[in-house]
This record gives structure tokens, C-alpha cells and sequence, in this order.
């Protein structure tokens, strides 16, 4: 089996289980999760970041990639496409922001991009394995708290990891130590971003800064 289809199944069954561990859980012990949740989403935006080659390099990606999102108002965009979907087939769904918050931190980061490469070119899954797991336990605390929309993160997962699989003959380029330093170091602080949103500290449009992690890939390998 392959390790995008893996993935995809284990995000269903811990968004399954969320969902149905959330009927059962009191306010408050979801609140406790929640903080949690996003205690740990910050520690791995930190841990993200700190593997970043040159600083100068994601500041300027991250500036310059989040007004162009900002400017093609691309998060503005997914909600309104999400919303127009949610009211003609999917009604019972109480929001989107599950969905939203599962897909970035699901696929977001080095794990996503050097294991679907490792997978497809040499049938070495071990990596997308760990990650499976990772975001199974992730998407049951989410799901408990977003409810159904979170199970179709699924979906992005396996339209992402799928497509950089099947492809990943073209993308070994990616695979040096200083691409995936850059490519962390800018994921890292978008991870950042959805950290202080769980924690309701701040609500930081997460999508718009996504056009950063296609700058800081041309701004290295133009660099280096």
C-alpha cells in the first residue's frame, strides 16, 4: 500500500473516532484538549523553524509570499468555494475551520515532501508511516472539537501526498539538506500561525501566507 493511502485511512479513522469521542466529551475537557493541542502545534512550529539555513531568506519569503496571498485574498477564495459546497451538499456541518486547520498542519512540512518522495521513488513509506500515525492522534483532537469537517482533510492528504508521489521523480531536487531547512523554516511559521489561532490568541489567515513555501523554494535554488 502505498503511504499517501495509508495516511488518508488513518485521518479518517481518527477523525471518525473524534467525532464520535466529541458527543461524548464535556466543554471543558475539550477545552483542555484544545489548549493542548495547541500548546503542541507551536512546539512543532518552533522546532520547524529553528532548521531554517538563513533567516533573512524566510522572512523575505514569508513577507513577500503573504501579500501576494493577501492580495489574491487566496484564503478568502477556499472559504467562500468551501462554503457554496457545505450549503449545496453538506448542510449538517456546523463550520469549515476543522477542515481548514487539518489540511494546513496535515500537509504543510518536510515529513509530507521528502516521505512522498522516499515513497515514490524508492518504496520507502517508513516515513509517511510515522507521519499516518502523527496525524491520526491529531485528527482525533480535532475532529472532537470541529466535528465532521475534519474528516475531509482526508482528501487533501491524499490529493497532496498523492500527486507528489506519483511525480516525485521530478522533485528530487527538494530533497537536499538545505532545501528542506528553507522549506521548514517557512512551514514552521505558517504551523506557528495555526498554533495561535488554536489557542485563539490570534486569528492569523493561515492560506494566505501558503504562496511562501513556492518563494523560498525558486529564492534557494536560485541562491545555492
Amino acid at each position: 500500500m502505498k503511504g499517501f493511502i495509508l495516511n488518508t485511512l488513518f485521518v479518517l479513522a481518527g477523525s471518525t473516532l473524534g467525532i464520535v469521542a466529541g458527543k461524548k466529551i464535556t466543554e471543558n475537557i475539550k477545552e483542555i484538549i484544545f489548549d493542548t493541542l495547541g500548546l503542541i502545534t507551536l512546539f512543532i512550529g518552533f522546532k520547524m523553524c529553528l532548521a531554517s539555513p538563513n533567516i533573512v531568506h524566510v522572512v523575505i519569503s514569508l513577507v513577500a509570499g503573504t501579500v501576494i496571498g493577501s492580495y489574491l485574498k487566496i484564503e478568502e477564495h477556499v472559504y467562500e468555494c468551501l462554503e457554496r459546497l457545505k450549503k449545496r451538499y453538506f448542510n449538517q456541518i456546523q463550520g469549515i475551520e476543522g477542515f481548514i486547520i487539518a489540511s494546513t498542519l496535515f500537509c504543510v512540512g518536510s515529513m509530507t515532501i521528502i516521505g512522498s518522495i522516499k515513497d515514490g521513488l524508492y518504496n520507502d513509506p517508513l516515513l509517511i508511516k510515522t507521519k499516518s500515525i502523527m496525524d491520526g492522534f491529531a485528527s482525533i483532537l480535532l475532529a472532537s472539537q470541529y466535528g465532521l469537517s475534519v474528516i475531509f482533510s482526508a482528501l487533501t492528504v491524499f490529493l497532496i501526498q498523492g500527486v507528489i508521489t506519483i511525480f516525485s521523480k521530478y522533485l528530487t531536487f527538494l530533497l537536499s539538506s538545505l532545501m528542506m531547512g528553507y522549506i521548514d523554516g517557512v512551514g514552521g511559521f505558517i504551523i506557528l500561525s495555526i498554533g495561535l489561532n488554536l489557542l485563539r490568541l490570534k486569528n492569523i489567515k493561515t492560506l494566505n501566507m501558503l504562496p511562501s513555501l513556492i518563494i523560498i523554494i525558486v529564492l534557494a535554488k536560485w541562491l545555492h
